[in-house]
């Protein structure tokens, strides 16, 4: 077993952290000893979450060329707007 020579800070709310140290001490280990098993011992969703990315990107890049669309819309009509009074001010 090797000596741990490093550290990592994580932010952590006052809340969660008291969770921490509460499960921590109720295994008997260190909070140090707790994090580091739960760290290394997480596993991320897997396909299943990668598929639900997947989908929340597709549906923000569709919001995104919405947003996009309506932006131009919007300063097609403003342009348009301007002219009109533009025009209206000039001396006839």
């Amino acid at each position: 077993m090797s000596l741990a020579t490093q550290r990592l800070i994580v932010p952590i709310t006052a809340r969660d952290k008291a969770r921490v140290e509460r499960r921590a001490a109720a295994g008997k280990i260190s909070t140090a000893e707790y994090v580091r098993r739960a760290a290394l011992n997480y596993e991320p969703g897997g396909e299943e979450a990668a598929a639900e990315l997947r989908a929340l990107a597709a549906r923000f890049a569709h919001l995104h060329a919405a947003t996009l669309a309506q932006l131009g819309r919007t300063d097609a009509a403003l342009d348009a707007a301007l002219a009109h009074f533009r025009a209206k001010a000039k001396p006839a």
